[in-house]
């Protein structure tokens, strides 16, 4: 019994000393301890040469600079805290992980096209491939579908956002007059409440369709690279299927994260509710009932929901980042076995029986 006392007080203390559950990192961490229930790792390099190289940086570098400006971002936003002063003053906070995953796969298609062609008479013919022909399916199916809820809330965040009328009554600390669409009408009217509208979303929705256009460009131009007439099959397609693994696990955490950031948002302005006193005269115990948002039954899904999304994001970057290394460390492994085989050969064969 002392035992579990010892452990509740100690993970009473370990609670305290994380810090706040909004911001990304914390519940990244934890879930990245708990995805070592499957040591196995999730990616693999090639063998040698500037590619390796490249990803390496990627896996390592790209994942946790990702995670970094999450982290910023995320902090930020509890420190100012809701309402901001103008309604929309998240607007670049909740995109910010997926413009850093959009600067990476960026210099990743940079550094891609930089590698040295062979010669045209030394290059093997080749079909047109489509971009998602290295590309793992089922994490691909998982990537689209995260991109599809982040499109969805986005676009229905931004299509109910109207402006206030001047005597309407108003639930954020915005200011006292604004055209912008950034508020959304309570039932029955009863008030309008800021943090919706494109003046919220606007950047959010390009950056996707930035990082959705860059993602395809990329893997469908390494799909189509010319590859050496005399470099084998497994070696192209061990290669090219680690570069799309890579990349389409670094969106995938970096969607996820603005994902979250964006469902957390959505969520708590959505669980605002204001109590309403009929005027009923003269007449005793009057009417008393409580006003909310449209989607107020799943807003507190969503504000919760919005910070494990963010979690999940977060791990699978800094789980990405520690599988790299243990690939780079694997092949070094195996270089050496290789080289020290030879040698152990020689001097074998040079002794006498």
């Amino acid at each position: 019994m002392q035992i579990l006392d010892s452990l509740a007080v100690g993970l009473r203390y370990l609670v305290l000393a994380l810090p706040p559950v909004e911001i990304a990192l914390t519940l990244g961490i934890i879930i990245f301890g708990l995805t070592w229930v499957r040591p196995r790792r999730i990616v693999s390099l090639p063998t040698s040469g500037r590619r390796m190289r490249t990803l390496f940086h990627v896996g390592v570098s790209g994942s946790l600079g990702i995670v970094a400006v999450a982290t910023a971002a995320t902090w930020l936003s509890y420190l100012h805290a809701f309402p901001d002063p103008t309604g929309f003053g998240g607007w670049w906070r909740r995109p910010a992980p997926l413009i850093a995953t959009l600067l990476v796969i960026a210099v990743t298609a940079v550094s891609l096209r930089s590698e040295p062609l062979p010669a045209p008479g030394e290059r093997a013919i080749t079909p047109r491939r489509r971009w998602w022909a290295f590309a793992p399916r089922a994490l691909l199916g998982v990537l689209l579908s995260a991109a599809a809820l982040l499109l969805v809330t986005v676009a229905w965040q931004g299509l109910i956002g109207v402006p206030a009328p001047q005597d309407a009554n108003l639930y954020g600390n915005v200011p006292a007059s604004t055209d912008l669409p950034l508020f959304m009408v309570m039932q029955g009217g009863m008030g309008y409440v800021a943090g919706a509208g494109w003046p919220n979303h606007l950047l959010t929705l390009i950056t996707l369709a930035a990082a959705a256009a860059a993602l395809i460009l990329t893997l469908g131009h390494d799909a189509n690279r010319p590859i050496p007439a005399r470099a084998s099959a497994a070696q192209v397609n061990e290669e090219r299927s680690s570069t799309a693994r890579m990349l389409i696990w670094v969106g995938l955490g970096g969607l996820l994260l603005t994902l979250g950031a964006v469902w957390a948002h959505t969520g708590f302005i959505g669980q605002i509710i204001v109590g309403v006193v009929e005027d009923n005269g003269d007449r005793p115990f009057p009417e008393r009932f409580v006003v909310g948002t449209g989607y107020q039954d799943i807003a507190a899904w969503m504000h919760k929901g919005g910070y494990v999304v963010q979690g999940i994001g977060a791990a699978i970057l800094l789980r990405l980042a520690v599988d790299t290394v243990r690939a780079r460390r694997a092949l070094r492994g195996s270089t050496e076995a290789e080289s020290s085989a030879p040698e152990a050969l020689a001097s074998t064969a040079g002794e006498r029986p």
